[in-house]
């Protein structure tokens, strides 16, 4: 099956004010095999997000997984060609222009799964619908987040599962960060969209507060400013101050940009290596939460 493999960015912003998510999916293929798994090294929240679906879904008969925020369909078509005709795929956004580009894509990439708009709080579907809820960089972006989670609980059966990865406020561990945001330099690349960000102690008491059971909390990219210095290039390069770190930042972006895509794959699969190794314990920006709905 033919289809684009051009899109529109990662976290644009188009012509009425609204946050564009638009990215391709991460298989291919039309059948997942084991080799296509290795990919999900070097996307290290899909790994635990992706994985962490699949063990409870494969557990359960004509299952249905909904995905809260599916920008434009890559996931939909993602969890389709991991489980084919067995699952049942639904997907939600509050962008009109993410719905209609996920329904194109869908048919571009031959498969099937449905895209909804909704409000943003009201899902337009039953009480114990769904084995499985994905939500990845939404929860910083709801407006009552509280209201948000218990609607996610409704719609979820008793003992479905939730993957997300939410943003969060900058932890204790997250030092560069930290730094610049003290002396007046936000470096979160979409501050003006996140209305909603909460420590990890927080987060931890809203999702239970719904009515979850966490299973898993780690944290995402603690050095990210050796790993990711692009997330840091333009508003650092665009002060005079913080020398140093500028010279430091203009250094490791173009070594990143010379050696990509080989320094981009061996940053994801390093960030994999630190989620496992430290992620529980250190606090910096953004978790990946797994969880169960008791």
């Amino acid at each position: 099956m033919k289809h684009k493999n051009t899109t529109k960015g990662w976290g644009k912003v188009d012509n009425e004010g609204s946050e564009i998510w638009d990215t391709e999916p991460v298989f291919k293929n039309d059948k997942v095999e084991l080799k296509d798994w290795f990919k999900l090294l070097f996307y290290p929240k899909k790994w635990f997000l992706y994985r962490y679906i699949k063990n409870h879904v494969k557990k359960v008969d004509q299952p249905q997984i909904l995905d809260v925020g599916c920008g434009t369909g890559a996931t939909l078509i993602d969890f389709k060609r991991m489980f084919g005709r067995k699952v049942k795929v639904f997907g939600v956004d509050v962008v009109h222009m993410q719905v209609d580009l996920a329904k194109e894509k869908i048919k571009q990439n031959g498969v099937w799964a449905e895209a909804h708009h909704f409000d943003g709080v009201n899902l337009p579907f039953a009480d114990n619908s769904f084995d499985a809820i994905y939500t990845s960089d939404v929860l910083g972006h709801v407006e009552h987040v509280e209201a948000w989670l218990l609607e996610l609980n409704r719609v979820l059966k008793s003992g479905g599962v939730l993957a997300m990865f939410s943003e969060s406020k900058l932890g204790k561990h997250a030092y560069v960060r930290k730094y610049l945001m003290e002396r007046g330099l936000n470096l979160d690349p979409h501050a003006e969209f996140h209305i909603s960000l909460y420590s990890k102690t927080m987060l931890k008491e809203l999702i239970e507060r719904a009515g979850f059971e966490i299973k898993s909390i780690r944290t995402a990219f603690w050095a990210s400013f050796l790993v990711h210095p692009d997330e840091f290039y333009e508003k650092l390069q665009s002060t005079n101050n913080h020398r140093f770190l500028k010279l430091v930042n203009k250094i490791l972006y173009r070594f990143k940009k010379i050696l990509h895509p080989f320094s981009t794959a061996l940053c994801e699969l390093y960030g994999l290596v630190e989620i496992y190794v430290v992620g529980k314990w250190v606090e910096a920006q953004g978790y990946i939460i797994l969880a169960r709905k008791k």
